[in-house]
């Protein structure tokens, strides 16, 4: 079933013609990691910093830390893993992003960041209405460089029938990539507009304009997974 799965899911995205970028912290496995990769994935995507050092140990070189990260300690960890690998990480704040620039500036680096857009979830991330605003806090950090937003539409697990699910994951995509465009308008570069979540994949990422798609718990999901199983796991990815 997992392989089954990792190759689904790699087509999917092909016919989108969106990256794959699979979220590691569903399995926390190497060797799942591998398959992903060589099913067409390009990159993975991590919850922490401690699993970033775990697969950059384990030879992936293009990871993405898809939650906030806020403080010098992590920051050194991330600086450590800069040489080695493709590395970037989520923002939702200037205040944290400050944290990361501090370390990155003073080492004469700069770490590629994303920032967190909340499209429904309400958990972390920044409202679409006020996106603008903190890409530009952030870009006026000399040691980060804004590669893109990110969203996770969570609230997805709470949909009662797959048209919920439909709606979520199609709000998800046109939502961000909206405020992408914002972003843009207001003269930054958006590289990466990067949707996630298992159940709104398919739908989110056939929103034009979104380039990049993070699901995780698909990897183990049986295909007719109903709806109600759906909520009972909806802090998953």
């Amino acid at each position: 079933m997992v392989a089954r799965n990792i190759a689904a899911m790699a087509e999917r995205a092909r016919k989108c013609g969106v990256r794959l970028r699979p979220h590691a912290k569903t399995h926390k496995v190497v060797e799942i990691g591998r398959m992903q990769v060589a099913a067409g994935a390009g990159g993975l995507s991590v919850a922490k910093a401690g699993e970033a050092e775990v697969f950059a140990a384990a030879g992936f070189d293009d990871l993405f830390v898809a939650y906030p990260v806020v403080g010098a300690d992590k920051g050194r960890r991330l600086l450590a893993l800069a040489d080695r690998v493709r590395i970037a990480v989520g923002v939702d704040s200037s205040d944290g992003a400050r944290t990361l620039d501090a370390v990155f500036r003073a080492s004469g680096h700069r770490l590629d960041v994303l920032l967190k857009v909340d499209v429904g979830f309400h958990r972390v991330g920044v409202p679409p209405e006020r996106a603008v605003e903190a890409a530009q806090s952030i870009a006026n950090l000399s040691g980060l460089r804004l590669r893109g937003v990110f969203t996770h539409a969570g609230h997805a697990y709470l949909a009662e029938s797959p048209e919920g699910v439909t709606r979520v994951g199609l709000s998800e995509g046109s939502r961000l990539v909206e405020t992408a465009q914002r972003i843009r308008d207001a003269g930054l570069e958006i590289e990466d507009v990067s949707v996630g979540s298992t159940p709104t994949a398919r739908h989110a990422m056939s929103v034009k304009g979104v380039t990049e798609c993070r699901p995780g718990n698909y990897v183990s999901t049986t295909p007719r997974r109903s709806a109600s199983a759906s909520a009972r796991s909806r802090t998953a990815r």
